[in-house]
């Protein structure tokens, strides 16, 4: 298990239009940082915690490459008068499994 913590900024993207899920990319290789494909992590969203996944959902950038990503709820977003489009500042530390 990684102790790292990544800090940085990300836009919140819409994961369907009109269904209201939206989403940030984790802009590492999860697979470089933490040797697999699906990683259990918490994560503060601009001081809220949340706990989830970085996920492989099939989103690609502009040039193709997979995007790994990471669900914002919509009661988060609430919390910080987020939408989508904005931009938010986020903290990911791989989780314990207890």
């Amino acid at each position: 298990m990684s102790e790292k913590i990544y800090q940085f900024n990300s836009l919140i993207y819409s994961s369907e239009v009109g269904k209201g899920g939206t989403y940030i990319i984790f802009p590492y290789d999860i697979r470089e940082e933490f040797g697999k494909g699906r990683v259990k992590v918490q994560v503060d969203f601009e001081g809220i915690p949340y706990e989830g996944s970085i996920v492989n959902m099939g989103v690609k950038d502009r040039d193709g490459n997979i995007c790994y990503i990471i669900g914002i709820k919509k009661d988060i977003r609430n919390q910080l008068n987020k939408e989508i489009g904005d931009t938010i500042n986020v903290k990911v530390q791989e989780r314990k499994d207890d």
